[in-house]
């Protein structure tokens, strides 16, 4: 795919999530990719808030990346809205959803419903089709299969322990290594997902 060089010659690293948000919405893969690994920590710590029955962290991280692929999708710069601030927003309402669906709303944290509430009118409906969340799904399940090969055991630890939210001291601390060495590893991470769309 054309993302991939770019990619690999460090050029998406370089880029503003909003051209990143245009250059998936014209169809480049790879630029999602990108925002993934940006946004993952965002979304890890997000995810930390809500609990569900027969939901793990992990369950709801994974709800969390769908729901930044259909915000990334249907983001508009032209309504005044960072991309973080309406990721923000579009992941913590589809979590809040999971956990209605459990019929646990006392699991909801009163903060995310205020700001969701605060910021309804510039949040577009993002649940998708039925069509859509299988594409969605299968997308990344294919991203995180590729992942786990790719990466060595030590950068698979570093990733996934930054997709539960924990900033790169806390990484650190229970890895046993320097923050450099988790900061290294997430850049290697950042390299190597740049051959994804094109395996």
């Amino acid at each position: 795919m054309r993302g991939g060089f770019l990619y690999k010659h460090g050029g998406y690293s370089t880029l503003a999530d909003n051209e990143l948000a245009l250059r998936y919405q014209n169809g480049d893969n790879a630029a999602f990719d990108e925002l993934a690994l940006r946004y993952l920590g965002i979304i890890g710590a997000i995810a930390r808030k809500f609990s569900a029955k027969g939901y793990e962290h992990n369950d709801f991280v994974q709800e969390g990346l769908l729901a930044l692929m259909r915000a990334v999708a249907s983001f508009r710069p032209e309504k005044g809205m960072s991309l973080k601030n309406y990721v923000s927003v579009v992941v913590e309402r589809r979590l809040i959803s999971v956990v209605r669906a459990d019929r646990t709303q006392k699991a909801v944290p009163s903060s995310a419903l205020v700001g969701l509430d605060d910021l309804e009118h510039d949040v577009e409906d993002i649940s998708g089709s039925p069509e859509e969340l299988v594409m969605m799904h299968e997308r990344l399940r294919l991203v995180l299969d590729k992942l786990r090969v790719l990466l060595s055991k030590r950068e698979y630890e570093v990733l996934m322990l930054y997709a539960e939210g924990l900033g790169y001291g806390e990484i650190a601390r229970r890895l046993g290594v320097s923050e450099k060495s988790v900061d290294n590893a997430l850049q290697r991470v950042r390299k190597k997902a740049g051959g994804l769309t094109r395996t």
